[in-house]
């Protein structure tokens, strides 16, 4: 936690139960690896915490098991907590009980020019029939069935992983890795139809998983955000990649780049956003939310908000 929303112990887990937790959401942002960004969005907890927790109680009528608890005012969430063991450091094999996976599971229902994977297949890093695709994909092309990918989830820089290095750095078993497909293909078709049921389209996202007390594949984190995924209006980007693209025009991109695997100190300090477009993107982010949940907190219309975002 720390980079876009703070985490509230109220009671510690342990190796056999679960604890409780709030999720302070707040106005932050984090692109590209580097962490918080200089500026606040005016909007964006708030928008992020209805939406992670409206999404949370649609998925509970679907039978997936998840930690949401209750929504407890505009920007924060109560959550069930799992211990957090690190890699390297404390021991995870396919007994453990009561952990965060430490992976990000990524599912793309089709491929962008930003996307990682789409790199990683011009770049000949990953071999595309490896993801069950006859031939490389064109960006935008729809996929008949989603493709998974993973990557590490706590450590410093995001790596990619091949799905037996997640397996093995997350303790997972070939039962739970069939156990978190399943859960990912059931969130993924919950996001399709909803963003087709309000005219956008879902382009991909990442969960977060866990194990609990029993060793039973949790969903946890959020989920079906502009932030945790990509949702595009005519072809516009309802997701705070409409942030990266900013940052991606300037020098300091290419700077930061080039530096990120140094020391943290080393990096370059990214410039503030204009005035315009921090109110542009609050705008972004609190007409999706509204959109998304039915519900008329700020009076926005996402169209608008798109026209004033991309004017």
């Amino acid at each position: 936690m720390g980079k876009v929303k703070n985490l509230r112990i109220i009671k510690p887990p342990n190796e056999h139960e679960m604890g409780v937790g709030i999720f302070d959401f707040t106005d932050d942002y984090s692109i590209f690896d580097y962490g918080k960004m200089p500026d606040t969005i005016p909007g964006k907890g708030e928008s992020l915490c209805r939406m992670s927790c409206w999404n949370f109680e649609q998925i509970a009528r679907l039978g997936i098991y998840h930690h949401y608890r209750r929504m407890v005012g505009p920007m924060s969430m109560e959550v069930n907590l799992v211990r957090v063991l690190l890699p390297g450091q404390d021991q995870i094999t396919t007994a453990t009980v009561n952990y965060l996976i430490p992976l990000e599971v990524i599912y793309r229902n089709s491929l962008t020019e930003n996307s990682s994977l789409y790199k990683l297949f011009q770049d000949g890093k990953r071999d595309y029939h490896d993801y069950g695709l006859e031939r490389m994909p064109k960006t935008g092309e729809r996929f008949e069935n989603p493709i998974m990918d993973f990557s590490t989830k706590l450590e410093k820089i995001d790596r990619p992983l091949t799905q037996q290095e997640a397996m093995a750095i997350a303790g997972l078993t070939q039962d739970d890795m069939r156990k978190v497909r399943r859960i990912v293909l059931k969130v993924n078709d919950f996001l399709n139809q909803k963003a087709g049921e309000i005219g956008i389209e879902h382009v991909d996202g990442k969960v977060e998983l866990a194990m609990d007390p029993e060793r039973h594949v949790m969903l946890v984190d959020v989920f079906g955000t502009p932030d945790e995924n990509r949702f595009l209006l005519n072809g516009f980007q309802l997701s705070k990649q409409v942030l990266r693209d900013h940052y991606q025009r300037l020098p300091w991109y290419q700077e930061f780049e080039s530096k990120k695997r140094l020391p943290q100190a080393q990096w370059p300090t990214p410039p503030k956003l204009p005035a315009q477009t921090i109110q542009a993107v609050g705008e972004m982010y609190k007409a999706v939310c509204e959109k998304w949940t039915g519900q008329q907190v700020w009076g926005l219309d996402l169209q608008s908000a798109v026209s004033r975002l991309s004017g």
